[in-house]
């Protein structure tokens, strides 16, 4: 477990974390101006994007140089790296309550907790897609539909919206348990498991 922290970087991602929390507590309630498809911007709070940045280190850190090793590596190696994923989302979870706890009403601190776990589903998409040093692309998508068209026509926040929708809104957890599935179903497929899922449909044929 520690050669593996080692290997890919936990220092620096510790080291990340500490500076995204300090300016979440610092800056948090900072409006940041994204274009926006009606009149005005749409004035996101910073806190509500922090938890996208958050998920984008801890699954990034699944990448090292020797990534083309790993993913063929014995089962042991897997527990070990799926042990770190969960470790390491557990412990943004944990750094992300505790600095909100201070400065947020509970329902904004279910919000961003929310909001990480679907980013987190969503960078281990991006992972397993590009490669774990682009967990960052899905994430990063959703800004756009998030803040370009986070109003409906009545001038209410769309039923989607998990960064301004209310810490208990139902279908925002629904998207977050599903996102999860995804994410966790893509780290599970890894290149050998694909491989071998695609000469049993050949033959199948």
């Amino acid at each position: 477990m520690i050669d593996y922290l080692r290997a890919h970087r936990f220092r620096g991602i510790a080291v990340g974390w500490a500076v995204l929390i300090a300016c979440d507590v610092a800056f948090g309630s900072a409006r940041l101006d994204f274009p926006f498809s009606g009149s005005g911007s749409s004035a996101t709070p910073l806190r509500h994007e922090i938890p996208l940045a958050l998920a984008v280190l801890a699954v990034g850190g699944l990448g090292s140089a020797m990534d083309s090793l790993e993913e063929t590596a014995a089962s042991g190696f897997r527990r070990v790296e799926i042990s770190c994923i969960v470790g390491a989302v557990s412990a943004a979870a944990a750094l992300l309550v505790a600095a909100e706890a201070f400065v947020s009403p509970m329902d904004t601190v279910l919000l961003l907790l929310r909001g990480l776990l679907i980013w987190v589903g969503l960078a281990l998409l991006s992972g397993r897609a590009w490669g774990w040093r682009f967990s960052w692309i899905l994430p990063l998508v959703t800004l756009f539909p998030l803040t370009y068209w986070q109003i409906d026509g009545l001038g209410r926040f769309r039923w989607w919206d998990w960064t301004d929708q209310p810490g208990s809104s139902m279908p925002c957890w629904g998207i977050a348990v599903g996102s999860l599935l995804a994410g966790g179903g893509a780290m599970a497929l890894t290149p050998w498991r694909l491989n071998r899922f695609l000469r049993a449909f050949r033959r199948s044929r």
